[in-house]
């Protein structure tokens, strides 16, 4: 890396230059896509998890899952935490509703 004052070569992560001592800018991360993701298919399936059965929020987990593991490497990592916490709540919510509609069905169907 180059020293964005001087131009001389320092280390990737120097912090001041040590030739001319000026404060060198971080490097940003880029931003946890797949966290990202993650938190938009839990907020869709809320809205898609009685309609499409369970399949948003596995897809959310799924997404959210690898966006935790990226959180060395990526900033807004808060959303990948929150899409996995929306997603697994969903499965729950709607996978028992599923199966209360099976059991209400079946039940039905006997009677």
């Amino acid at each position: 890396m180059y020293c964005r004052n001087c131009g001389k070569t320092i280390d990737d992560k120097a912090v001041i230059c040590p030739n001319c001592g000026v404060p060198q800018a971080e490097q940003k991360k880029p931003v946890n896509g797949f966290g990202v993701a993650g938190f938009i298919i839990g907020l869709l399936s809320i809205w898609l998890g009685y309609i499409l059965f369970c399949i948003p929020p596995v897809i959310g987990i799924i997404l959210s899952g690898i966006g935790c593991t990226m959180k060395a490497k990526c900033s807004a990592n808060g959303l990948a935490v929150a899409g996995l916490v929306l997603s697994i709540v969903t499965l729950l919510l709607y996978g028992f509703l599923w199966l209360l509609l099976l059991w209400v069905i079946g039940s039905g169907a006997t009677a």
